[in-house]
């Protein structure tokens, strides 16, 4: 249409189904059509501008929106426009494992993150004790209400420096950019041994006798020494 051009009649479509339709020169000038994924609301549409409602998640797509002028040319322009609709997890992400607690050193443990009900699939993340932690490739399950669920796992071998004072901390963070962020934790029981709960002094530990530090120093460069004579030895041999 030129600009100046009076509109004879302006129609909404979603893929190929019209839902709205205004016709200044006729009585009512809006008409609405059903459509299965969204209602249109007369009384707070006006014109062009239209405003839907109870929309699914299947409500995303092609819309489209043809405009044609009086007679007598009729001329029609039109606009083409791509809506997505994200529908957000209505819970935090769940926490969860096979494995029983306590956990032992040196068992490896299957842990589970799931995001459940959303579109699309929010990503998800696993932090161990507050580190990121890669896990394996995320899994989207599809339903039948057009919902997706995000499954992570992460597979972690219980190593003693993981487990300080007998606790495995685990966070899952599920997020879609800009839109929505949120996380879960979940504290893991260890069964540490009694020697990791009652830990000697380190020097005590080591086997190394008391002396002064001039004495140690000196005695550390002892061994040195006669390590070496007798690797120098075994070469010239």
């Amino acid at each position: 249409m030129d600009e100046g051009d009076h509109v004879y009649t302006l129609k909404w479509y979603q893929g190929i189904d019209e839902f709205y339709r205004w016709t200044p020169l006729e009585t009512p000038e809006i008409k609405t059509f059903p459509i299965e994924h969204f209602t249109v609301d007369p009384r707070a549409s006006r014109r062009g501008h239209v405003f839907i409602q109870n929309v699914t998640v299947n409500a995303g797509g092609s819309y489209r929106c043809e405009v044609s002028g009086e007679a007598p040319y009729f001329k029609t322009s039109f606009g083409t426009g791509y809506m997505t609709v994200v529908d957000l997890p209505d819970s935090v992400p769940s926490i969860n494992t096979k494995d029983r607690e306590p956990y032992k050193l040196h068992q490896e443990v299957d842990i589970t993150c799931t995001s459940r009900d959303a579109q699309p699939a929010p990503t998800l993340s696993f932090y161990l004790n507050q580190q990121p932690w890669e896990g394996e490739e995320q899994v989207v399950v599809n339903s039948s209400s057009g919902l997706q669920t995000a499954i992570k796992t992460i597979r972690i071998e219980v190593l003693p420096g993981l487990a300080e004072e007998g606790v495995l901390q685990v966070k899952c963070v599920a997020a879609h950019p800009d839109l929505y962020w949120e996380s879960n934790e979940r504290n893991f029981s260890v069964d540490l041994p009694e020697f990791y709960h009652h830990r000697p002094p380190s020097s005590a530990s080591q086997g190394v006798l008391p002396y002064s530090g001039e004495t140690s120093s000196c005695c550390c460069s002892l061994v040195l020494i006669t390590l070496t004579v007798f690797t120098a030895g075994v070469i010239l041999r």
